[in-house]
């Protein structure tokens, strides 16, 4: 039976009124009861620095799978066995990224560009991405064991958001699941010197009145 670690980053602010705990409780039922796999949840109430920490804490169980989900989603039914039998199909050799859309239908989290933009999901099969975000991501073993340390895994590109670029140097693959799996009532700004739609004079400006301000 393989283990999957369930990692929940909860964030400033969030109220924990979307029932993203109890939505996943339930989908991790259906998916045990068919004896392929067992789940352990691991909490971060620190944000995005706490992630390392909640990551160092599930590797001490020897997980087969680590996957990562914001609280303050609201997630679609059976996204955690969709994510699960899409990676079979992957072989487990990739990490899988989930898409997350805001209440009107635009994407705000997911699969992106090598500049960081976001990559529209497949209905049907997993197509490729170069970065990705953390609000959804099932990453396998393998990927876990092809890093030269732990914390490769969260190592950004400095003008652009998105995880991936050290599992690209390991030659880990990084996916977009199917379709939508999640919607969010959170607005995430972009700072402009992120911002993939920014020009360089726009990003250059911006840095410039940030240190003399």
């Amino acid at each position: 039976m393989s283990k999957v670690a369930i990692l929940i980053t909860i964030h400033e602010g969030d109220d924990g009124s979307s029932g993203c705990l109890e939505e996943c409780q339930k989908q991790i039922d259906a998916v045990a009861s068919e004896g392929k796999y067992s789940f352990s949840i691991f909490l971060n109430d620190a944000g995005e620095n706490g992630c390392q920490a909640v990551w160092e804490s599930a590797s001490k169980e020897g997980a087969d799978f680590y996957l990562w989900i914001d609280h303050d989603l609201r997630l679609e039914e059976g996204m955690i066995a969709s994510l699960l039998e899409n990676s079979e199909f992957l072989r487990h050799k990739a990490v899988l990224v989930g898409t997350v859309s805001r209440q009107d239908k635009s994407l705000l989290f997911g699969g992106r560009t090598r500049r960081g933009r976001l990559i529209e999901p497949d209905p049907v099969i997993p197509i490729p991405c170069a970065l990705f975000d953390l609000s959804i991501a099932l990453v396998p073993q393998y990927a876990f064991a092809h890093l030269e340390a732990p914390t490769d895994f969260f190592s950004r590109k400095l003008l652009y958001i998105g995880l991936g670029k050290k599992l690209a140097r390991s030659g880990v693959a990084r996916m977009v699941a199917p379709g939508v799996l999640a919607t969010t009532s959170r607005n995430a700004e972009i700072p402009v010197w992120k911002d993939p739609d920014s020009t360089l004079w726009e990003k250059t400006v911006w840095l410039i009145r940030s240190i003399f301000k």
